[in-house]
């Protein structure tokens, strides 16, 4: 690839012995806008993460589970070697000798990140040299420009709390831990303190910008000032506004005498590095409103179930127009995409998907994020394996459901595999816990069926969703890493359900709803679904089941009828009826 030669012959002439890039942005969020995809661009990879490291001969790009096949279809195996991301760090370990130079980004990585990298380089007597500008965007000739969107307001009738009442609790938190001020890295946070949105990154409503709150109250906004022109006014009187690119010059005036926070995973390294130059002591401490957001309060919550009930209604539309259009087989991947964003867009409060569409035909299904293009579209045909995932950012809540339908008649393993998965999702839907429990703690219900016939999926059961925000919202997962989780799970807390098996080459089986945390005892929580359209009974083996299971698929299927119903078409009404008929 001529991109990679062009950086590794620059490294030659510059000494660097190794660049770490990572699928990044200085705001460290997992969707990133056009000009931030270095990754691609030297690499052709698309998934929404990975991390490569470059050497002056070769390149190794490192991939999560639900990339493995993805990635090797994408890069050209000729430069680059495919490892899975558990190895990333052993394999830095390993291959960083001494005396080597190895070049970084800081405003892509974080600091946990660059603390850990320089444990090992330290190890080895070696240096990290940090680029004061990405040189990938040197070489990159006709890189995006950045964004230039306008920020809004997101009104309280869908927030829930005024930013006067977040901020009251936050600056509580930091006075608790003597911290003067605190920088804020991550959007997410961002908007959900100061209730703003904006357009800035594709599929998630965030604008881009950073913030310094003092224990006082005092939030200093660091903004493309053009872009809160029509709501400047409307923002609370104790905010200051500076341009984002003087944020630099800010921490040469801030008080050397106060200790500024900052999350040492949320925060990229090159603030890490402005506060030792000017010498400000740093206190590290959870990004506050990480936490305090994905409890969902009750407007959120309220909104996310008519959010979910409008998007369950384009969805049903949507399975509707695949099961009884006799001309099916002229459409693909690309045109049944559009069709169901035709349809949810109507939807009232629609701002944007939440994601890319995955809509992938029988083997392209195998792929778990697998990314449509003009060359790998498929067409539909008799007997057809269908997986549909999808999402949508509505201003009362965010959205996220797959569904996985037969075009004809499925085989025995298919249906014997998708009621597997069905039992996988039923347990984790009717799981009742104690309030100690961690989501990490319920994933084995989501595997269990699958495991006894040595079968499993390599992505996780479920992930946290956000209010008009990220899709993928932290820090709860339903995974099988501790690592990632390592706090309990709470009321109010919106997750994804979606367990999967993936047949390589064949085909893909995913069902996904979202779920809410709920207390149902002084000590117990439990889950209520909110996603809301019918699973496909064409797929299911009915004999797999017990009997609490095929009740919870009856209840289910009766909520979605009575929900949807009334909002269908005669024909579409008698088909929904029919589709979720007892079993």
């Amino acid at each position: 690839m001529k991109d990679l030669k062009k950086i590794q012959n620059w490294m030659k002439e510059e000494k660097i012995d190794f660049f770490i890039l990572n699928r990044s942005d200085e705001f460290l969020g997992e969707y990133i806008a056009p000009y931030a995809d270095r990754l691609k661009w030297i690499s052709n990879f698309t998934g929404s993460a990975g991390r490569a490291i470059i050497l002056q001969d070769k390149a190794i790009i490192f991939v999560d589970g639900r990339y493995t096949f993805q990635v090797r279809e994408q890069v050209d195996k000729k430069c680059f070697v495919v490892k899975h991301i558990e190895k990333y760090w052993k394999w830095l370990e390993n291959n960083i000798n001494k005396k080597k130079i190895i070049g970084v980004d800081p405003k892509i990585h974080s600091i946990f990140e660059i603390n850990k990298l320089a444990s090992i380089v330290k190890k080895n007597k070696s240096e990290i040299s940090f680029f004061s500008t990405n040189p990938i965007d040197f070489f990159w000739k006709d890189q995006p420009k950045y964004p230039q969107h306008s920020a809004f307001l997101h009104e309280i009738k869908y927030a829930g709390k005024t930013t006067s009442q977040k901020l009251k609790i936050v600056c509580s938190m930091l006075k608790n831990e003597s911290i003067g001020c605190y920088l804020f890295n991550a959007l997410d946070s961002i908007a959900w303190l100061l209730n703003i949105r904006g357009n800035d990154i594709p599929f998630t409503p965030f604008v881009f910008c950073y913030a310094i709150i003092s224990d006082d109250g005092k939030i200093n906004l660091f903004i493309d000032l053009k872009k809160i022109k029509l709501i400047k006014n409307n923002l609370e009187n104790y905010i200051n506004f500076f341009p984002i690119e003087k944020i630099e010059y800010f921490f040469e005036k801030i008080d050397k005498n106060i200790k500024m926070g900052m999350d040492i995973f949320r925060t990229n390294y090159y603030f890490k590095n402005l506060c030792q130059r000017n010498n400000i002591e740093i206190k590290y401490l959870d990004d506050p409103c990480y936490y305090l957001k994905s409890q969902k309060n009750k407007i959120e919550i309220n909104g996310a179930i008519k959010a979910n009930t409008r998007d369950g209604l384009s969805i049903t539309k949507f399975l509707f127009w695949l099961k009884n259009n006799k001309k099916i087989t002229k459409h693909d991947e690309i045109s049944a995409s559009k069709y169901l964003y035709d349809l949810r867009k109507k939807n009232r409060l629609f701002f944007s998907l939440s994601f890319e569409t995955i809509s992938a035909i029988d083997r392209n299904a195998a792929l778990p994020h697998y990314k449509i293009t003009s060359k790998s579209k498929l067409s539909f045909k008799k007997n057809a394996i269908y997986l549909i995932d999808s999402g949508a950012q509505y201003f009362d809540g965010t959205t996220d459901i797959t569904r996985t339908i037969v075009i004809g008649e499925p085989s025995n393993e298919q249906k014997d595999r998708f009621t597997r998965v069905l039992k996988g999702h039923i347990a984790i839907a009717t799981a009742e816990f104690q309030f100690n429990k961690k989501a990490s703690d319920l994933d084995y219900l989501a595997r269990r069926s699958l495991k006894k016939i040595g079968c499993d999926f390599d992505h996780g059961t479920g992930h946290g969703v956000g209010s008009f925000s990220n899709v993928h919202e932290g820090p709860f997962r339903i995974t099988k890493s501790n690592k990632l989780n390592d706090i309990v799970l709470k009321e109010g807390i919106i997750l994804s359900n979606e367990p999967g098996y993936y047949k390589k080459n064949q085909y893909g089986i995913r069902i996904e709803n979202l779920i809410i945390s709920n207390k149902i005892s002084e000590k117990k929580l439990a889950f209520k679904t909110i996603s809301l359209a019918p699973i496909d009974v064409d797929l299911i083996e009915k004999k797999l089941l017990t009997k609490k299971e095929i009740l919870w698929i009856n209840n289910y299927h009766k909520k979605v009828r009575q929900s949807l119903s009334k909002y269908l078409k005669s024909k579409e009404k008698q088909w929904l009826n029919n589709v979720t008929r007892i079993i």
